[in-house]
């Protein structure tokens, strides 16, 4: 019934339209009016339809008017919509792990600064998170305790030195820097004594030592570029106090006066021990100034004792034979030098060469200390020296060149310089000396060299009187001497 009547009421559509919105407010206050030509549909699975309120139905007859408005249920729709809803519960979630997250980093790092509290609890909620800093302090090895007690007896050495160099077109100086190691191993009124290899300081042109307590400020200062070794007021210049080439020791002094109060309390001078009594597979440790980064330490153990080795000499011109100390503590330049130490702590070495080839792995020297105790001894004993400007040198006034161990060997030759020619009215021949002797010492140096006697000459001025030690060959055979000989001026040399 209500279909025909809904179509009886609209078969007219100026009568529709032409009812007022007045009208209809007028005798349905509370009704909701909706004009519209056809229903707009509703997708039903995003519609919640609840009927709310009905305009009771009334009946009309024939010819009556009838007011044009139907009799319809109204609802308040509610949309869900289809993607937003999901799209804010994903942000929200993301939201709440980020937060979680940076909450959880914040309390983390909080934890690890700690504030000088062993154990933090921190609550999230119901959870609770325990971070426990162990009170157990691993303690330092003895390894570790016998390096710092003798790293203050250790100092890095820089060598400026000038060696000459031999061409075709002909001889000329080269100035080279290198470094090395050294041991502080005793003191008089005026110098700290140091010692360490000769080819660490041969031909030095100028000597510098830093110690350990100086050794941080340096890095430092290295960094900014500020100064080197040579021109920094608290690393002081160290003079040649004497060396042994043949056994490649040295001992170099530094004036006491030159080293900063601060740093001469923190010095150490190193206890000596006896390496005729260790043993292979004793531990040891080697401290020393590796590839001129600085104080360094390493360990292993003896490989082998009175190992001989014959390597070139320091000055390059033929072989010398030694005995070493074999170890597989890692020996390496810059290292020279250096302490060898038994486990008290005691210097049984002195760190020397290492053997570099390919299939050799672990193989460094040491030199035994009580083998040189003796030289170091008679060296520290010398007068501390300084080189001499090349026009107030001395001279010996001969000519003379290198016996090698070979030759030694072959002609029964004494290791030395051969002395092959004597300058007439200098110091030498004035003083005895002939050719065909063999100098073997020069004013208590062992000489095996004529770079080595040269080298000493550097020392001397004009005037002074210098012993020579020399083998004198009579009937077949040599007779050692001793020859005292005042040094002669380049002038009177090269007018001869």
């Amino acid at each position: 019934m209500n279909n025909e009547f809904e179509n009886n009421n609209f078969e007219n559509e100026e009568t529709k339209n032409s009812i007022k919105e007045s009208e209809i407010e007028k005798d349905f206050p509370e009704t909701e009016v909706v004009f519209e030509a056809e229903p707009c549909p509703v997708e039903e699975e995003h519609t919640s339809l609840e009927p709310e309120e009905t305009v009771p139905e009334e009946n009309f007859g024939p010819d009556e008017d009838i007011p044009h408005t139907e009799e319809r249920v109204f609802f308040h729709e509610e949309v869900k919509p289809k993607k937003k809803r999901r799209h804010t519960i994903v942000v929200i979630i993301a939201l709440v792990l980020a937060g979680c997250i940076f909450l959880g980093g914040v309390l983390f790092a909080m934890t690890m600064m700690g504030n000088g509290h062993r154990r933090m609890n921190i609550k999230l909620g119901t959870s609770e998170y325990n971070l426990t800093k162990s009170e157990t302090v691993t303690p330092n090895s003895e390894i570790a305790k016998i390096a710092q007690l003798r790293m203050p007896s250790i100092v890095a050495i820089t060598n400026r030195s000038v060696s000459d160099v031999i061409t075709f077109f002909g001889t000329y100086s080269q100035e080279s820097t290198s470094s090395g190691s050294g041991i502080i191993i005793g003191q008089n009124d005026t110098e700290l004594l140091i010692v360490t290899n000769y080819h660490v300081i041969a031909n030095a042109k100028e000597l510098s030592v830093v110690f350990s307590a100086v050794e941080s400020e340096l890095e430092a200062q290295s960094e900014k570029g500020s100064s080197t070794v040579f021109d920094n007021e608290r690393i002081p210049s160290a003079i040649v106090k004497g060396y042994d080439a043949a056994k490649d020791v040295a001992v170099i002094a530094v004036y006491l006066d030159e080293i900063p109060e601060d740093v001469l309390a923190k010095i150490e001078i190193a206890p000596i021990g006896d390496s005729s009594k260790m043993l292979p597979g004793d531990q040891v440790i080697a401290i020393g100034n590796s590839l001129g980064y600085g104080q360094s330490v390493t360990t292993g153990i003896i490989s082998a004792v009175n190992r001989k080795i014959t390597m070139q000499s320091a000055e390059g011109y033929g072989t010398v034979t030694n005995s070493f100390i074999q170890t597989d503590a890692a020996i390496n330049q810059g290292n020279s030098g250096g302490a060898l130490l038994d486990m008290a702590g005691n210097v049984i070495g002195i760190n020397s060469v290492k053997i570099a080839t390919t299939g050799v792995e672990g193989m460094g020297y040491a030199i035994p200390i009580t083998d040189v105790e003796p030289i170091i001894e008679n060296l520290m004993a010398q007068k501390s020296r300084t080189v001499v400007d090349e026009d107030k040198r001395g001279f010996l006034g001969i000519m003379g060149s290198d016996v090698q161990e070979r030759e030694s060997e072959m002609y029964g030759i004494p290791a030395g310089v051969y002395v092959s020619e004597v300058t007439a009215g200098l110091g030498a021949e004035k003083a005895g000396l002939k050719k065909g002797c063999v100098i073997t010492g020069f004013d208590g140096y062992s000489i095996t060299t004529m770079s080595q006697l040269q080298d000493r000459l550097r020392y001397y001025a004009v005037g002074e009187v210098v012993t020579i030690t020399a083998k004198v060959p009579k009937d077949g055979k040599y007779e050692e001497k001793e020859f005292k000989v005042t040094l002669s001026s380049r002038a009177e040399n090269e007018k001869k």
